[in-house]
């Protein structure tokens, strides 16, 4: 028994040993790959600079700690700080913690330092939680809004199309914007596509109509018509605030379609304007089958 329990602790020493030695083997290739990307500048980081015989200094040792836990970008454990100092106990992370989350509550911040799942973290007190959910908001309303425009504009101008159609346009997935769109009423499905699959066509709704104040779809503006509003109402040169420096052909089209300033409408008619979604669709030789 006795050289088993011997045997068991050398086999132990040696993991542990094993696992310093992979763990520094790690660090360093880290830092020769993240040098030779790039990402670090040797001008500004200097990781050989770093001397842990400054940690022996409370203060100092109080600092990095509090930096380690606030630039985590999750909970960060006693046991993970202690491999990154090196110096360090477990006990007296624990005890630096306990003063930092003491200091917080005395000079009565607006964030607070947490145990979370045997860990660390330093986030906002409860109480600020809806001032931040409403910035929060209003910055998911400004990206809803632009994808929502976008989608519509298109939609407007080419319906029916579907989903994959859209996405090839805008460059971007749009299930999530077809989605709400869908719930607020503002498009709806008008058929499906005979190709393979069978996927669903989408179109503007009447309610579409009367949010923009429009009697029909041919009381849509046309692209020449918003083309000729934005270049009187914006100069480029003015935008940009340098010269023109590339001469790009004013009809010329993007490869990939994407722009909406070069839009055509789904139908034949010269002045640019859409036709109602399912005879549209007739008219380009396209089979509809509506769910109407």
């Amino acid at each position: 028994m006795k050289t088993t329990a011997a045997q068991e602790r050398e086999k132990q020493a040696k993991l542990k040993a094993l696992r310093k030695e992979l763990d520094r083997e790690i660090q360093e290739q880290l830092e020769e790959a993240s040098a030779a990307e790039g990402l670090v500048d040797s001008q500004k980081f200097q990781t050989e600079s770093l001397r842990e015989e400054d940690l022996q200094d409370p203060a100092k040792a109080k600092l990095v700690v509090e930096a380690l836990i606030f630039a985590s970008g999750k909970t960060l454990t006693a046991a993970e700080i202690r491999k990154v100092t090196k110096v360090l106990t477990v006990s007296q992370i624990e005890k630096i913690a306990a003063e930092i989350k003491e200091d917080y509550k005395q000079t009565n911040r607006c964030f607070e330092l947490l145990e979370i799942a045997g860990g660390y973290e330093i986030s906002t007190k409860k109480e600020f939680a809806p001032w931040i959910m409403r910035i929060e908001l209003q910055r998911k309303a400004r990206q809803a809004t632009q994808s929502a425009l976008e989608t519509l504009a298109i939609l407007a101008y080419k319906q029916p199309l579907t989903r994959a159609e859209i996405e090839a346009l805008r460059g971007v997935d749009t299930s999530g914007v077809l989605n709400t769109l869908m719930e607020k009423n503002f498009i709806r499905i008008v058929g499906k596509k005979e190709v393979p699959g069978r996927p669903f066509m989408y179109g503007t709704t009447e309610k579409f109509l009367e949010h923009f104040g429009l009697k029909a779809l041919q009381d849509l503006p046309s692209i020449d018509e918003i083309r000729q509003i934005v270049d009187s109402s914006v100069k480029k040169e003015q935008l940009l605030g340098t010269t023109k420096m590339v001469d790009v052909p004013q009809d010329s089209v993007p490869a990939n379609g994407a722009s909406q300033d070069n839009v055509e409408p789904a139908s034949g008619d010269p002045a640019g304007n859409s036709t109602p979604e399912l005879n549209d669709a007739k008219n380009e030789g396209e089979q509809v089958t509506s769910h109407e």
